[in-house]
């Protein structure tokens, strides 16, 4: 089908939804944009009801045009089977450009592509209602798909954090806030208050209740190399930490979370049919069509792009990986965090790893350093040495010699716990309520570094909030 020019979508605030006045200033600096103030902000309309076999799903992604080329057809399928599909873009995809109002158009030209996007994917037309959503006491700006003629149920918000750049260089990038050196980062809108790692958790989990979702579609969180590039070794650190947020927000919520590759699935090979690469192909040039016409002011009788794709995207156009870990093998601990680098197999699994009584994690490889018994005593033993047990030390934990009642050395699974979320899998405390913790804050240091290439094992305060840095599955 072939969505209609977008007409009823107010397109007042482009690239914010904290600040009234910023969002003025901003309208008065995009010349050919008809902009007006923020509407008074809504809870959004009663839902329909989904079909049966309907899952309401939260699609969570850095910012527009990451869910056409990654995370689509699965996006495509879900609606047309008349599922509720809400899409939260973390930053605003400024794409780091200085020149304050060629950023701002280039903003506002990837929003317009990206709602005749999600229009083609509803078969709907490309008419849009603004209806602002409050999350956690903040207003964030948000649109309903508003098709009278069709049964659709699709919303897309905009939360306006910067792009960061590829490697998470610029000064209010998500990597830094993730890494910790930033306590909080400004908004693209400048002016409008700033977020915290705790009031970003917050306001993306707001948005997540709100949907009532039952899934989480995210992008890649296991890569932990950042840069430009379609060799399959990196990616950009926005894809990734956003990912690890809405990680976050899934295990904390019970909600099960889903992730797809990014940049790294490039050299993979193609898996999507004639049939689907077609659909994702029709979906994609009408993102591109709609984001050229913004920029030239002739949107009103647009049609798809007809033009050739840039390698990258023709690239996408045929692949669609959805990241899934396999279950640990026998005497495995295989950790919920996983880790790929531009040095690594693209399989993220890793597991508690001995060596000469020193403990890590590493990528799970089947040696007998990786093979543990989870005793009825409460050690955690060495298959191949049963005389050797995990025992607590400082902040993080070594093997040593089994010691009978040793409280360090006695281990307790505490299993995960959700009525909505199904799975196996334990936090594991020892001495002084610490568990098993992967950080996977501790992440190489450029793209090209051999530095970190695993998550760094240490003890810390077992969570009443499920973390996935907490949780861990065992192979028996």
């Amino acid at each position: 089908m072939l969505p209609s020019r977008e007409t009823s979508t107010v397109e007042g605030d482009p690239v914010g939804s904290r600040s009234r006045a910023a969002a003025l200033a901003l309208c008065a600096a995009l010349l050919a944009a008809a902009c007006y103030p923020p509407p008074d902000t809504t809870a959004g309309p009663a839902r329909a009801q989904d079909a049966p076999s309907c899952r309401g799903t939260l699609v969570g992604v850095a910012h527009p045009d990451d869910d056409v080329f990654f995370l689509t057809p699965e996006i495509r399928h879900t609606i047309r089977a008349g599922c509720r599909v809400d899409t939260v873009y973390l930053t605003a995809g400024d794409d780091g450009k200085k020149n304050r109002l060629k950023a701002v158009e280039y903003v506002d030209r990837r929003e317009y592509g990206v709602r005749a996007a999600y229009a083609e994917m509803a078969e709907a037309s490309n008419d849009w209602k603004r209806a602002d959503v409050q999350a956690d006491g903040v207003r964030v700006r948000s649109y309903l798909l508003a098709d009278k003629d069709r049964d659709t149920d699709v919303r897309l918000t905009f939360l306006d954090l910067h792009d960061g750049l590829p490697q998470g260089g610029s000064p209010n990038s998500l990597l830094k806030l993730f890494e910790g050196n930033r306590n909080s980062i400004e908004p693209f809108q400048g002016g409008s208050g700033s977020y915290t790692e705790s009031e970003l958790l917050a306001t993306v989990s707001a948005l997540t209740r709100l949907s009532g979702a039952e899934r989480i579609l995210t992008m890649d969180h296991d890569n932990a190399s950042f840069a430009f590039g379609l060799g399959g070794g990196v990616d950009h650190s926005d894809h990734g930490i956003t990912a690890r947020y809405l990680r976050k927000v899934g295990y904390a919520l019970g909600i099960p979370v889903s992730s797809y590759l990014g940049y790294t699935m490039s050299p993979l090979k193609p898996n999507l049919t004639a049939a689907e690469s077609a659909e994702k192909d029709e979906v994609a040039r009408w993102y591109i069509a709609n984001r050229k016409c913004r920029a030239t002011g002739t949107c009103a009788n647009v049609a798809p792009f007809k033009g050739p794709l840039k390698k990258d995207w023709s690239l996408w156009i045929h692949r669609q990986y959805q990241q899934t870990p396999r279950d640990p093998r026998a005497g495995e601990l295989m950790g919920d965090i996983g880790r790929t680098t531009f040095f690594t197999s693209r399989s993220p699994e890793q597991c508690l790893h001995a060596d000469s009584g020193k403990v890590d994690i590493r990528a799970c490889d089947g040696s007998a350093s990786q093979k543990w018994d989870l005793g009825h005593d409460k050690t955690i033993r060495l298959r191949s040495d049963r005389g050797s047990c995990l025992t607590a030390s400082e902040g993080s934990a070594r093997l040593t010699s089994c010691k009978p009642g040793d409280p360090d050395q006695q281990w307790t699974r505490m299993p995960w716990q959700s009525t909505s979320w199904k799975r196996t899998a334990w936090q594991i405390s020892g001495s002084g309520n610490r568990c098993l913790y992967q950080d996977d804050r501790e992440l190489p240091a450029h793209w090209d570094a051999r530095d970190r290439q695993n998550p760094q094992l240490k003890l810390s305060a077992c969570g009443k909030q499920p973390m996935p840095e907490l949780y861990w599955r065992w192979g028996g």
